[in-house]
């Protein structure tokens, strides 16, 4: 079953896609999305259906910030319940931590992580989806939102240290620079927002605190019946496991708080295990890591667990039948536009 978002993250597609020379209507057809997604914000609709759109509308308009475009204009009321919830936090940085917890009820399809690294703070942007590839767009817009809101939080004081992110950098700048409004890095290990963990400590003037617990309460409920399955936990331990080389049976069962033959058993009764969960989210990676021409064989190694540049050269080729270099090469080509059009 797909992931599902508010249809509020396609708010401002019109008038985006128009000024870009494309047919809104005609790409939500593509999409097989209704058209009534630009008219109500609360409409449950498929994650994947989405990203293709903003993939697609990138790729046919040429316009790659098409994802940034689309952030520039949010507001906290786009983000319905979950704008509640954050803007009657006491800080930043408890703002963006319920923004985590509770991102899946306003959007399935996009994740953030709140990693506390000292006296910098990481915050992990990423994707939910069921077709793995690059969703750069995605990416980028789920940023550019995030940027948008501590901006909005703060009274447009705060200001990253820098942003970074894992696909290679646009012919264009431009419009990266008057929404990001920071540093930014492309071709990196990971897509995240660099903060100044004092800077996150900001308090947000006008929190009510009694508000916030009601409305926590209420969303604590709705998150409740949301509860991940093995699987879907085991693939975010996995993911952040692999690039360490430590990644094990016993690893993911330790960081689930589990035994591991508890652990096999809740996997195998989705039909899944450790081994098909691992290679699963090594191919997610395999495909963003190669679509940066930067990145070096040995890199992609590394960062998705293998001891050598051959033995993940063997994987990727029994996986995807070729060569990482040949699929680099497709991909280059732009072959690999041809992303299956979602189902309906």
């Amino acid at each position: 079953m797909d992931n599902l978002t508010r249809s509020a993250s396609l708010t401002d597609y019109e008038h985006v896609a128009r000024s870009v020379g494309l047919d809104p209507f005609r790409m939500l057809r593509m999409a097989k999305l209704p058209a009534k997604v630009l008219e109500d914000p609360n409409l449950m609709i498929s994650a994947d259906s989405v990203g293709w759109l903003l993939e697609e509308s990138a790729r046919l308009s040429g316009q790659e910030a098409f994802g940034l475009l689309l952030a520039e204009t949010r507001s906290l009321a786009n983000l319905g319940m979950l704008a509640l919830v954050i803007r009657e936090e006491p800080t930043l940085r408890a703002a963006m931590q319920s923004c985590a917890r509770y991102m899946r009820l306003h959007n399935a399809g996009a994740q953030l992580k709140v990693d506390d690294a000292g006296s910098v703070v990481l915050l992990h942007v990423g994707v939910n989806v069921q077709h793995h590839g690059v969703w750069r767009q995605s990416i980028e817009q789920m940023t550019g939102v995030i940027v948008r809101l501590l901006g909005v939080l703060s009274g447009h004081s705060f200001r990253p240290v820098g942003i970074s992110f894992m696909h290679e950098e646009p012919a264009q700048l431009d419009v990266h620079r008057r929404v990001l409004g920071t540093a930014i890095r492309f071709s990196q290990e990971h897509n995240a927002i660099a903060c100044r963990a004092r800077d996150l400590e900001m308090p947000i003037l006008a929190a009510d605190p009694t508000l916030n617990r009601e409305v926590k309460r209420w969303m604590d409920t709705q998150l409740a019946n949301l509860r991940d399955e093995p699987a879907q936990q085991a693939r975010q331990i996995v993911r952040m496991l692999l690039p360490s080389g430590l990644c094990s049976v016993d690893r993911v069962a330790q960081h689930l708080g589990m035994h591991r033959r508890t652990l096999n058993r809740h996997l195998a009764a989705e039909g899944e295990s450790v081994t098909t969960i691992v290679n699963a989210v090594r191919a997610e990676l395999a495909e963003e890591y190669l679509a940066n021409s930067k990145r070096r064989l040995y890199e992609v190694a590394e960062l998705l667990g293998f001891s050598t540049a051959g033995d993940f050269s063997r994987w990727f080729r029994a996986r995807f039948g070729k060569a990482p270099s040949d699929w680099a090469a497709h991909y280059r080509a732009g072959r690999t536009a041809d992303r299956p059009i979602p189902r309906g």
